[in-house]
């Protein structure tokens, strides 16, 4: 008897949780009636495993119908995902991008989110040193992050740090190219992101560094609409890198875009 009621408990779990999930997901595709769906977004792949494990021993019940549907719509939902995951471990990885014609130039850009507090700065500045790329964004530029990355002004002359209110979550845009004459680099209020337009061979081209705050409840919603006028701005053929603290399939994501 207390066999079978422990069973009947655990088949009850199984089922509320997989129902929790399965409207955890269903609002994460709502993401643009309100901030707070969104956040359900970024959890699309958990949520997804997690209703699947609750559905699949639930097909032995008499839950079967139910939890069909649910591991249908989980695999549904892990499918949105795939075309942003990394699956690097499984397979060789391919060059995001091959010159085609060996007689133009090629410029580099590189990507890192510092960590405010990093305790081995000097790493970060020998990466930089190896990959020597023409153009630089950072993310999480504290007090002492601009400090160490004045070791590296000589190297890189043309830069642009913008503090964040609070002195931690800054970004940073920092170039071997010299800015296109006759304009100037800027900080977006309250140093979310930072832009400049660098002079490429002649050619001038937009970079932005950007650093979004985390999802709802915090002000990310808010953010990404302060920053709507600026991204606005930049050319076609801008670039834009940074950590969005998003997910790729998100609302937040597609509105900063």
């Amino acid at each position: 008897m207390e066999r079978a009621s422990l069973g009947t408990l655990l088949i009850s779990v199984a089922f509320l949780a997989m129902l929790a999930c399965s409207i955890a997901l269903v609002a994460g595709f709502f993401g643009t009636l309100h901030p707070a769906f969104d956040s359900f977004s970024h959890f699309r792949v958990h949520l997804a495993v997690l209703m699947a494990l609750c559905a699949l021993p639930l097909l032995a019940t008499t839950f079967r119908l139910q939890a069909a549907v649910a591991l249908l719509f989980a695999v549904a939902a892990f499918a949105t995902t795939s075309g942003s995951l990394s699956f690097s471990r499984l397979w060789p990885v391919e060059a995001a991008y091959e010159a085609k014609n060996e007689d133009r130039a090629i410029y580099k850009l590189l990507q890192m989110n510092l960590r405010y507090d990093n305790p081995t700065p000097k790493k970060v500045l020998s990466l930089i040193g190896r990959t020597n790329p023409d153009v630089i964004t950072l993310d999480e530029v504290s007090a002492m992050w601009a400090t160490e990355l004045g070791y590296i002004s000589s190297a890189y002359p043309y830069r642009i740090l913008c503090p964040y209110p609070n002195g931690i979550f800054g970004v940073a845009l920092l170039s071997r190219r010299p800015f296109a004459a006759g304009t100037e680099a800027r900080c977006e209020r309250r140093g979310a992101m930072a832009t400049a337009t660098v002079d490429f061979g002649g050619i001038d081209v937009d970079v932005a560094a950007i650093h979004l705050s985390w999802p709802w409840p915090r002000e990310q919603y808010w953010q990404i609409g302060e920053l709507t006028e600026p991204l606005s701005a930049l050319g076609e053929t801008a670039i834009m890198a940074g950590d969005c603290n998003a997910a790729p399939w998100s609302a937040a994501v597609r509105r900063g875009a």
